[in-house]
């Protein structure tokens, strides 16, 4: 292994000192891409003070690379290699971290302090990782890394503490969260491109409450933006939206959330994002139909027209070529030709979209549904349901049906 071209790549990226020592500390080698710079610390007293962090086994048989931040400034970073170990450092990093090994020098220079170089605490760990894993068989992750070094151990403690708390108080105050299904509904009708469902999900009213996701009010409603968000960017992805626009159109619209000052605009802006994603996702179920509105034959916009008027009653091509004044065979022909399906798969579709709407915001039973749609029984209608959704009536309506429908009336 070539441990100079690694110490000075590290130290190129870092800006920073790198050394290899014995177990003991005795310097092996060293460089620095800076000429001038030089660390307070020698290597035999990092290699001291390390050692004091890990008294139960020696600095060289960690399992993992060791973290130390000194004077709450300034961190090194130590990894045990197969007969000498890697001190690198010092850096700061660009915003506080929490490490578990700290100390506090008696004297720190203020004017040595300036030099120091500052790398963002990312770029760090990637560094430690390379040279760990490099010489290693077994790998070493971050979230290893981070779990050992920077994970407060009462952090677990408090948040379950937290959540017991919560719990016990929602209980005692009579306070509960809103409808899981409410969610459901809204982000489904994103993945489906259907607007006018959407707003019937957002204009839903519960006596149950969003969430605490901040205490501060405008940071409450920022954040909620932001779950809001990546929840319909992802709905949109499914959709069929490509993922790097759904990506690129989160970032853009979690940036200016970010920068509002008022909680009004905030609900604004994410529910605008809920509606474009839906609009995007309607677009592209438009053009996998094949053609635009404006492009279409007119018998075809005709007989659209017709089905969407008659969809409680049994359509039939004959009816509607009859009252076209066209052929049925050739109104079925043309029909297939633009729309890249079948006049009877069309009418069944509907039909099946127009059940959905009627399983989630109405009371019907399901065989009422079924006769005002026009189908001979509830299993007719059943059988077709299930190969579209690969759901049962029952099955839809208890995931997506509105459950305290008699609240909304």
């Amino acid at each position: 292994m070539n441990h100079l071209y690694l110490m000075q790549h590290i130290s190129y990226h870092l800006h920073t000192l790198v050394r290899r020592c014995t177990p003991e500390g005795v310097l092996l080698d060293s460089y620095c891409a800076r000429a001038q710079f030089k660390d307070q610390f020698s290597t035999e007293e990092l290699t001291a003070l390390f050692q004091s962090f890990s008294a139960d086994n020696p600095v060289s048989q960690q399992e993992i690379p060791l973290l130390l931040l000194s004077g709450k400034q300034t961190a090194y970073a130590l990894i045990p290699c197969p007969g000498f170990l890697f001190l690198i450092g010092p850096v700061g990093f660009s915003q506080p971290v929490y490490l578990k090994n700290q100390y506090t020098p008696e004297h720190l220079d203020d004017a040595w302090l300036k030099t120091v170089p500052v790398c963002e605490f990312s770029d760090f760990t990637t560094d430690v990782l390379l040279a760990f894993n490099l010489y290693q068989e077994t790998v070493c992750t971050e979230n290893t890394l981070l779990l050992a070094s920077c994970i407060c151990p009462e952090t677990g403690n408090t948040l379950h503490r937290s959540f017991s708390e919560l719990v016990f108080e929602n209980r005692e105050y009579g306070k509960i969260h809103n409808p899981y299904d409410q969610e459901l509904r809204e982000f489904a009708s994103i993945e489906s491109g259907d607007l006018e469902q959407l707003e019937r999900s957002l204009a839903e009213d519960y006596p149950g409450e969003v969430g605490t996701l901040a205490k501060n009010p405008l940071r409450q409603a920022q954040n909620r933006g932001i779950v809001v968000i990546t929840l319909a960017s992802r709905a949109a992805i499914r959709g069929g939206l490509v993922p790097e626009i759904a990506f690129s159109l989160s970032d853009s619209y979690i940036q200016k959330i970010e920068e509002c000052r008022d909680i009004p605009a905030v609900f604004h802006l994410f529910h605008t994002a809920e509606y474009e994603y839906a609009q995007m996702v309607k677009d592209i179920n438009a053009q996998k139909e094949g053609i635009s509105a404006k492009d279409r034959n007119p018998h075809i916009n005709k007989c659209k027209d017709y089905i969407f008027s008659h969809l409680h009653e049994k359509i039939t091509v004959q009816e509607i070529a009859d009252a076209l004044g066209l052929n049925a065979n050739y109104l079925s022909g043309l029909f297939r030709r633009y729309e890249k399906v079948s006049l009877s798969a069309f009418i069944r579709r509907e039909k099946i979209s127009l059940t959905k709407n009627l399983l989630v915001y109405s009371r019907y039973s399901y065989s009422e549904i079924a006769t005002y749609l026009g189908f001979s029984s509830q299993s007719h209608l059943g059988k077709y349901f299930k190969e579209s959704t690969g759901m049962t009536l029952h099955q839809y309506r208890d995931v997506y049906g509105v459950k305290e429908f008699d609240s909304l009336l």
